[in-house]
């Protein structure tokens, strides 16, 4: 059994299961730590835009930065977290 979180914590060592690796994995690209992190920058993107933990995860949206207009030429490559396609 785990020891009880506490705030000063500075090494989290948790066996994860295989989807719970797949997404850090996905969200780093391949690497976990920079999943993490990445998960860690996203999580305070709603945090800050008034999602909660207590908030069912349906009161999330996704609105894309691009017209109509220039998603018909986009190019992902040019940018990447602007569109729902790159994800």
């Amino acid at each position: 059994m785990a020891r009880p979180p506490k705030v000063d914590t500075i090494q989290f060592r948790r066996k994860l299961d295989n989807p719970k690796l797949q997404i850090l994995l996905s969200a780093g690209q391949g690497n976990i730590s920079h999943g993490f992190e990445n998960l860690l920058i996203l999580y305070q993107h709603l945090h800050c835009l008034g999602y909660r933990t207590d908030s069912p995860l349906e009161s999330i949206g996704l609105v894309t930065n691009l017209s109509e207009k220039k998603r018909d030429s986009h190019n992902p490559s040019e940018s990447v977290g602007n569109d729902i396609r790159n994800v």
